[in-house]
């Protein structure tokens, strides 16, 4: 076995334990996000309130002592998931800065990898613990909510915008998250 191997393997085993997630700490990346969103945009949402609309983000069901580090993890990486498919699949507004859009989508990617590999497993199988709400589908409702608003408004700069305010939003509850898991 090469040294290269010997390192894999072993942070595999490494990761393959609870204290891999604590490791995994996305908090900086999450803020990063949430900075490069506020800065994609220098529209002033003034013309686009007319457009709010309340996503009525899940935040009982995040909050709730069923959320556990292992579940903490998945429900961090679903969310992730659930914006890059967002800002992937639908054509963001031209006037947003590209470049920044396009470093948020690789950053995004960057940080799902790195969940994973954290985590040892495949989280897409991971489930919730039986009796206890379903953090991943209220998540997943909750995306769909959004990517229905985005339709329902045409894709039109003010639903971006307004989108773009929840999304960040998003970033700073899950950094809160995050560092309650690493605590």
């Amino acid at each position: 076995m090469t040294s290269w191997t010997l390192f894999l393997l072993a942070l595999m085993l490494l990761c393959s334990s609870t204290l891999c997630s604590l490791g995994c700490d996305l908090t900086q990346g999450l803020l990063e996000d949430f900075s490069l969103l506020h800065q994609m945009s220098t529209f002033s949402l003034g013309p686009c309130w007319k457009d709010r609309n309340n996503f009525n983000f899940p935040k009982g069901v995040m909050e709730g002592s069923q959320l556990q580090r292992e579940n903490g993890t998945v429900t961090v990486h679903e969310m992730l998931q659930q914006i890059f498919t967002i800002f992937s699949q639908n054509t963001p507004p031209a006037a947003w800065n590209q470049t920044q859009l396009m470093q948020l989508l690789s950053t995004l990617d960057q940080q799902l990898e790195q969940l994973e590999r954290c985590v040892g497993q495949d989280v897409e199988g991971e489930e919730p613990s039986l009796g206890s709400e379903n953090p991943r589908l209220a998540l997943k409702s909750y995306f769909q909510g959004i990517s229905q608003y985005l339709q329902g408004k045409e894709y039109s700069h003010c639903a971006w915008e307004i989108v773009r305010v929840e999304i960040r939003k998003v970033f700073l509850f899950m950094s809160k998250l995050t560092r309650k898991l690493r605590d």
